[in-house]
Order: structure tokens, then C-alpha cells, then sequence
């Protein structure tokens, strides 16, 4: 889902905004793995995070490659967030790249997609299949 933060220090705050995908497993451990980008003024993020939650809240882990345009610099760094949502959320973000940390407070939506417990053709009924059916 689309996300929107805004960086916390410093005396430019400027604002980012970043696209998300994220596999959720609920079965066993919950668990989750997600990919994004980040789009800030000057720069691009590529980055990925370990995921658990419980509910509506959670935490994250991950690595994250930056790519800063101005200065012509490629940097590495870890951050880690959490948050809390139920399709729409918030989270809190801390980010360390070269040395120095950044701090991040976000919004965003999600749009969740269910990959299995569906009927194989996509229907949530099927009115030929009459096995069932004394």
C-alpha cells in the first residue's frame, strides 16, 4: 500500500513518500516479509523488513539501500519500525544509514489479499457442485 512519512530531525523535514508490499503467514508463527520504495527528495530507497505482530500492532526489521541522487552516494543501513493499523494505519520509523539516525512518522493504507482459502475458480459459491447437496 502507499505510505506517506515525514522525517522527524534535522532542519530540513522533508516529507517521503513510499510504496509497500507485504506477505503476511497467520497460520503457525505470524509472520511477514515485505519489499518497498521510497521516494524523497533526492533520494530512493530500496528496502526490506522481518515482520510479527499480534492484532493490530507489530514491529520490523530490516536492511535498506539508499541511493542519494545529489550527493551521486550509494549508502547501506538498517532500520526497524512499528506501528499500528487495521487497513488504515500509523507507524514510527527509525532509520540508520552511515552513521546517523533518522526518525520517521508515517500514514498509510493497505489493501489486504488473500492468497489461499479461496475456491479454485474464484467464486465463493458454485452452484454445480451439487456433491454436497442431500
Amino acid at each position: 500500500g502507499p505510505m506517506f512519512h515525514f522525517n522527524l530531525g534535522g532542519e530540513n523535514r522533508k516529507p517521503a513518500f513510499s510504496v509497500e508490499a507485504a506477505y503476511w503467514n497467520i497460520t503457525h508463527f505470524i509472520y511477514s516479509l515485505d519489499a518497498g520504495i521510497e521516494i524523497e527528495r533526492g533520494k530512493l530507497r530500496l528496502y526490506s523488513e522481518g515482520q510479527t505482530g499480534l492484532g493490530v500492532t507489530g514491529v520490523s526489521f530490516g536492511p535498506v539501500v539508499e541511493f542519494n541522487f545529489k550527493e551521486s552516494k550509494t549508502r547501506l543501513g538498517l532500520q526497524g519500525s512499528c506501528w499500528i493499523n487495521y487497513i488504515f494505519g500509523a507507524d514510527y520509523r527509525m532509520r540508520f544509514i552511515d552513521g546517523q539516525k533518522f526518525r520517521y512518522v508515517g500514514v498509510y493504507g493497505k489493501v489486504p489479499m488473500a492468497t489461499s482459502g479461496l475456491d479454485e475458480d474464484g467464486g465463493s459459491t458454485s452452484f454445480d457442485d451439487w456433491d454436497d447437496w442431500d
